[in-house]
């Protein structure tokens, strides 16, 4: 019997996976260029030989946005000191109405001093949006033009330091799976 059960364990131990490597997503993702708040428009070309977390977001969200960007936060604070420098967030707004440059500069800041806000035209979010899969769109619905809401996805995207997606973050994402994705990344820089 008890042979029995160590034949169990081991076959068990042998057959369930390790975790698999972060995967390449192909389809998605690709070079921009935005207007950001560090005063300058931004490529993402320029973070190369960095690993990047990346969400489409805006300043008057209610829940989402916020809720994403303290888990960022977190992830990016699990971090010692050398990883962290190897990282960049950037917020992408998709509410270019309202979310200038010196918004973003004060909403992102407040989560941690190196994240980086981007925002657009209209025309090109919905063009770096499709590349990643991301949408968004204003809701009609509400009451006034200045207090609308934007419904949009709410995936947070790890690229690599070549700029491939590597993961897409659901909301439910905990900080210490980031951080631990984060960790094999920077390793592989």
């Amino acid at each position: 019997m008890r042979w029995c059960m160590t034949a169990v364990l081991a076959v068990l131990l042998f057959t369930i996976p390790a975790q698999a490597e972060l995967q390449v997503y192909g389809t998605l993702g690709g070079e921009f260029t935005l207007d950001s708040s560090q005063d300058r428009p931004l490529s993402l070309i320029e973070f190369s030989g960095k690993v990047v977390l990346l969400f489409f977001g805006y300043v008057s969200c209610p829940d989402i946005c916020p809720t994403t960007m303290v888990r960022v936060q977190q992830a990016v604070r699990k971090l010692d000191e050398d990883e962290a420098a190897q990282v960049q967030v950037l917020f992408i707004s998709v509410d270019p109405e309202r979310d200038t440059p010196e918004q973003l500069k004060h909403y992102v800041s407040y989560f941690h001093p190196n994240f980086i806000g981007l925002t657009g035209s209209s025309e090109l979010l919905l063009k770096i949006a499709k590349k990643y899969g991301a949408f968004f769109v204003k809701d009609t619905r509400t009451q006034t033009e200045a207090s609308y809401l934007m419904a949009h996805s709410g995936y947070t995207y790890l690229l690599d330091g070549q700029g491939r997606v590597r993961a897409l973050y659901r909301q439910n994402t905990s900080p210490e799976q980031m951080t631990e994705d984060l960790e094999e990344l920077i390793e592989g820089l």
